[in-house]
């Protein structure tokens, strides 16, 4: 049995950031980035499953986990996501990786993939590009649960969030899978939470606008989409379309969160893809 290297969790600074970094395992290496309010523990499946394999890393986006929440919202856009990525590839050695996409870290991964081809060997997109065929869907939900931080009632605001087309169908899989939900929430700054929807999803622009993003990419791509996840499905439905060398493959029994809720079949997708990478990454 190959020896496998241990879970080193540190901070690392990308440029002005400190950004907390799990890096795990030996071999091609894998960039894990989670989405929304989920930080990078929302990955441990995927990270027990793939260090046996690839070194496996995996970072709490800005305003997220224990990586820096800068108070003012000019530091925070898609742009500063795109840049912290490089940044953490560039701190940690990594000339070319792996990088796997969740939901909001579906923006920098496709981000750095459609212009910096050169540093990605493959990519995985998960549940990526909710609400796009209905932007003023994800606007209002922003604007709703921003309103809710700015009034201070967090209580209300992961109640609100467990509601949501994001988070209910692994919350309501089991009061512990609602605790560990509701704990990712909590865990996520104020700071972060707010100017993430007001800068981030807010902002965002509709993938269906950014074929020529998508046309750009140059790595095999991986799109994955949770059976039930019905605010995904048309986008990712886009993605491997529009995406050069892009495969689909539909997640059984799983709605938006399918790294936590189909664990199993999830890391078996990512095994399959992955597994072409070369001794070089």
């Amino acid at each position: 049995m190959a020896k496998i290297r241990i879970d080193r969790q540190a901070a690392i600074q990308a440029g002005s950031l400190s950004v907390a970094v799990s890096d795990a395992g030996d071999g091609p290496p894998v960039v894990l980035l989670h989405g929304f309010a989920c930080g990078k523990r929302m990955w441990f499946h995927q990270t027990r499953a793939l260090r046996r394999h690839f070194r496996v890393v995996a970072y709490d986006l800005r305003g997220h986990g224990l990586t820096g929440a800068p108070a003012a919202a000019t530091d925070y856009s898609a742009a500063h996501l795109a840049r912290d990525l490089v940044g953490v590839l560039d701190a940690l050695k990594i000339e070319r990786a792996a990088i796997v996409g969740f939901s909001l870290g579906g923006g920098p991964a496709l981000a750095l993939a459609a212009s910096r081809p050169e540093r990605v060997s493959r990519l995985v997109l998960a549940d990526v590009g909710a609400g796009a065929d209905d932007p003023l869907k994800i606007e209002g939900m922003a604007r709703r649960w921003g309103s809710l931080i700015r009034r201070g009632d967090i209580d209300e605001l992961v109640a609100d969030m467990l509601r949501s087309e994001l988070f209910k169908v692994y919350a309501r899989r089991s009061a512990r899978a609602r605790r560990h939900m509701a704990g990712l929430i909590r865990a996520t700054p104020i700071d972060g939470l707010r100017f993430t929807l007001s800068e981030v999803l807010a902002k965002r622009k509709s993938l269906f606008r950014a074929t020529g993003v998508l046309k750009a990419v140059q790595a095999p791509t991986l799109v994955l989409v949770g059976q039930e996840d019905y605010a995904c499905s048309k986008a990712a439905r886009l993605l491997a379309e529009t995406i050069p060398n892009a495969a689909l493959k539909v997640i059984a029994g799983s709605g938006h969160m399918a790294p936590l809720e189909q664990p199993a079949a999830f890391n078996a997708a990512l095994m399959e893809f992955l597994g072409g990478i070369g001794p070089q990454g």
